[in-house]
């Protein structure tokens, strides 16, 4: 990404890292808004063509991006459309493609699809880093054009679907079926509150970490090989933990990880830095149990006619934590002069969030519910 005050090798003058950190909280409000709207178009349309358009917008945004010029704002404007076009190739989609094609091993299958995401995120840095932080610009190009044949070999090998799996009756009832009974029924609120402790509890460290460990001493290359173990743990615990889910009850699961997490920034909290690759391995684990303890509860609470527009909606409730816990944590931050009253009320918020997972109702006749087109329970 362009950064502050280094030429682009066109006479052009990057952007300063402070502006450009504004983008993630663009994209998380784009993200937002859109995310409910793309769960109405999958559970209408289906995954297939909607989820390869959304790759090849982003793709062909990163191509754009590329020639842009020296003003932050077009870069932004421009930004901002990408994110908003390429929406529908979030998880909102494609773990609606997992859940109507598996059961017993629905846990596995998500936690495959999401891992190879993970090895992606990994190996860009590995492969493209230094072109990035040499020429942005072809390293943009690269990565459009890898997406967009992406986009194609996912259109060419995914399966067709209908927007509802065959058990769940006729296509033609699905843009009917509201899921807005669900929204004011108790279960609903317990899964949003605790989707957005989580975030609000985590969703900062992958960002601030590096400058969390700074502060306690730590060399910005210590900082940033501590860091380094959030996205390989991460890697590691979404299939480790797509077995488990698919054994134990998913919620309870998500609270365990969510008290190693805890556990994890207590530590670093009052053992001090020494404990930061301890933390990083612990909040690595939980994200890495993020999308299962979403889809895998909204899979199995909910109707699959409504999966995507509720899956939706709590995404977008994790988005809301994860696009402002940063701005909360730095400010907190600069108030206090150091991190540690934002570790102690994380901890706070992921114990908070352990315990409304770690009580939630059982998965009771969810096949039956979803054959009548009702919730599992009435709670």
């Amino acid at each position: 990404m362009p950064s502050g005050g280094q030429s682009d090798g066109r006479g052009l003058r990057w952007w300063r890292l402070q502006s450009l950190s504004t983008l993630q909280l663009i994209g998380s409000v784009v993200l937002i808004l859109t995310a409910p709207v793309v769960g109405w178009v999958v559970d209408r349309w289906g995954v297939r063509l909607p989820g390869c358009l959304g790759l090849a917008a982003l793709g062909a945004g990163y191509l754009v991006l590329s020639a842009s010029g020296s003003s932050f704002l077009l870069y932004a404007v421009l930004y901002t459309a990408m994110v908003a076009l390429a929406s529908p190739s979030t998880p909102v989609s494609f773990t609606r493609a997992v859940n109507e094609r598996f059961d017993r091993a629905r846990g596995v299958a998500l936690g495959i699809s999401l891992t190879f995401a993970g090895v992606v995120v990994y190996l860009v840095p590995v492969i493209l880093g230094t072109t990035l932080a040499s020429d942005w610009r072809t390293g943009f190009r690269w990565m459009g054009a890898a997406i967009i044949a992406a986009a194609v070999i996912a259109f060419v090998l995914m399966p067709r679907s209908h927007g509802r799996s065959a058990a769940v009756g006729s296509h033609a009832a699905a843009p009917r079926a509201s899921i807005r009974p669900f929204l004011g029924r108790l279960l609903f609120a317990r899964l949003s509150i605790a989707y957005l402790a989580l975030a609000l509890g985590i969703g900062w460290v992958p960002l601030l970490l590096v400058a969390l460990l700074q502060d306690g001493g730590y060399s910005a290359g210590s900082a940033a090989s501590a860091a380094s173990l959030i996205g390989l743990t991460l890697i590691a615990a979404r299939f480790g933990i797509g077995i488990l889910v698919d054994r134990l009850f998913a919620p309870r699961v998500g609270a365990l990880m969510l008290v190693v997490a805890a556990a994890g920034l207590a530590a670093l909290c009052w053992g001090g830095p020494a404990f930061g690759a301890a933390a990083a391995v612990s909040v690595g684990v939980a994200l890495g149990a993020e999308v299962d303890l979403v889809g895998n509860p909204t899979s199995r609470y909910y109707p699959a006619e409504h999966y995507g527009r509720m899956f939706g909606v709590f995404y977008a409730v994790g988005m809301i934590g994860i696009g402002i816990s940063p701005l909360l944590v730095t400010a907190v931050r600069n108030a206090t002069g150091s991190y540690t009253v934002p570790l102690v009320i994380s901890v706070c918020l992921l114990l908070f969030a352990a315990a409304l997972l770690g009580t939630a109702p059982p998965f009771r006749g969810k096949r039956e519910a979803a054959g009548r087109g009702k919730t599992v329970h009435s709670e």
